[in-house]
């Protein structure tokens, strides 16, 4: 039911939109009706019923996240203990692949997560979760039920199951080798097409399909050829993991001719402007050059495909996109993801910012602005939704309230620095999508359920994950060998008490 209610939000800080960029109203004011905003800036001169005055606070565009974390994280499990490939990244040979999770455990990882993107500010999002703990991949009706989710908590959400032609498995000498099995591969892009027209039907307007294949690596030039015609018919956002590991870009020059990542996504029909490709990191093949890398640019500034880059996740893994400069020269559009634990847009800019800096040597090549874009405007851009990323007249009314009174903070000389710099998700006061609160000073407003509650269960099912990882990982070693503690532990009771 659209509501007639006009309601006036206050803030000490209002970001708005004007001449095609994001501007600040000091002491500015949000009105909006229903979902769609009727005016930014000072003193409305129309009638309003509700007003909310959140005082110094900061009120801007909802976060948009092309690679939202999607389940419980367990990549932060990798963040201390490397290789990998030892550790489980990469699955054992011998292991005969089932489902890790139960139903019930895949429903609540859904219910967590999506309640933390809410709670962090992020108003629309594509979510990603982990294949490596499931038999093979993701399920129609497990997504139906995620979409059942999405509503109940008042999310914007791009969804569908995540489908893939095979995957990599390791042996004890970090030898990988490819499997396949082509009727399942042809299974899921069938039940991709089938959960698209299962949401258009659906008929909810902050619901929408998308296309989520797995890591490019893993497909053939057939399945390839199948998920280009299957982009072509639905015309939706399609994620696919590109240019994102050695592996990958190894697999790709070995199977397709030498061919970069790009490359074969051009050849494919896969590269335009309807795919999201996070994480942009390995250009230009196996052997890069000047020449390899300017043509990867080059095709991906043609075509229109969006970058979505992870700066959280990349840094704790140590890589970053080298060419991040080059990329916004080239109007390459450029997203954000969170893909990791905390779904924390704050440190994501900031932590963009700084490794911007780092990989080009140059203080200049990135700055706060460039990346609250990419946070907002960015991922707009990708949706094809221009009425998504900005406040302004005829938007959808998606925002989030930013507490500016703590003291973590520091001195704020300019909002939006201050909160690249210090800011944490934990500074949410409010998330609104479509005109309704959704997480509101501590409570998730539509949803029914603490966030106390939900820290509690997830604590059980990490546990659960977590003992499942010897039977995944090459050679089996124990839990306490792939995981090992920080530092020793001393129970209770020891020799050492």
């Amino acid at each position: 039911m659209i509501t007639t209610t006009v309601t006036r939000i206050r803030a000490a800080w209002v970001v708005g939109y004007q001449q095609d960029d994001h501007c600040l109203y000091p002491q500015g004011e949000v009105v909006y009706q229903g979902d769609k905003i009727l005016f930014v800036g000072h003193d409305y001169p129309g009638q309003v019923d509700e007003e909310i005055d959140v005082g110094n606070a900061l009120v801007g565009p909802g976060f948009i996240d092309l690679d939202a974390l999607g389940d419980l994280d367990t990549t932060v499990l990798a963040f201390d203990n490397q290789p990998g490939w030892r550790k489980g990244r990469v699955v054992a040979h011998d292991w005969q692949r089932r489902d890790l999770y139960s139903r019930s455990q895949l429903d609540f990882a859904k219910r967590y997560a999506y309640s933390q993107l809410l709670r962090n500010g992020i108003t629309s999002f594509a979510p990603i979760t982990s294949i490596l703990y499931r038999e093979w991949a993701e399920e129609f009706d497990e997504y139906l039920y995620a979409a059942d989710v999405a509503e109940s908590l008042g999310a914007r959400a791009w969804l569908g199951p995540a489908f893939m032609a095979g995957y990599y498995v390791t042996d004890e000498k970090g030898l990988v080798s490819r499997r396949e099995n082509r009727q399942r591969a042809h299974q899921g892009l069938e039940d991709a097409l089938r959960f698209a027209n299962r949401i258009q039907q659906r008929g909810v307007p902050t619901l929408s399909a998308m296309l989520a294949p797995d890591r490019i690596e893993g497909g053939d030039q057939a399945w390839l050829a199948d998920l280009a015609q299957l982009v072509s018919t639905l015309a939706c956002p399609t994620r696919l993991h590109c240019c994102q590991s050695e592996l990958e870009v190894n697999e790709i020059a070995r199977r397709f001719g030498g061919k970069s990542s790009l490359a074969l996504l051009e050849e494919s029909g896969l590269l335009n402007r309807h795919m999201l490709l996070p994480h942009g990191q390995y250009l230009g093949g196996t052997q890069p050059n000047a020449e390899s890398v300017t043509e990867d640019i080059a095709r991906l500034a043609g075509s229109g495909a969006t970058v979505v880059s992870c700066p959280l996740v990349s840094g704790r893994h140590a890589k970053y996109m080298e060419y991040y400069p080059r990329f916004k020269r080239s109007g390459i559009n450029m997203a954000l993801g969170t893909d990791t634990f905390p779904p924390d847009m704050f440190s994501n800019m900031h932590m963009g910012v700084v490794l911007s800096r780092v990989v080009s040597g140059d203080i200049s090549a990135a700055n706060s602005a460039d990346y609250y874009r990419m946070a907002t405007l960015g991922g707009a851009q990708a949706l094809g939704r221009d009425d998504l990323g900005r406040l302004a007249v005829g938007c959808q009314a998606d925002m989030v309230v930013i507490d500016l009174n703590q003291p973590a903070l520091g001195q704020i000389f300019d909002p939006i620095a201050a909160l690249v710099l210090n800011g944490n998700g934990r500074d949410v006061k409010g998330t609104i999508v479509a005109g309704r609160k959704v997480f509101w000073e501590g409570q998730m407003v539509q949803a029914g359920f603490s966030l106390e509650e939900l820290h509690a269960e997830s604590q059980l099912v990490f546990r659960h994950i977590i003992s499942t990882y010897p039977e995944r990982t090459v050679n089996h070693p124990s839990v306490a060998e792939i995981i090992p503690p920080t530092f020793p532990l001393h129970q209770k009771g020891s020799n050492h008490d």
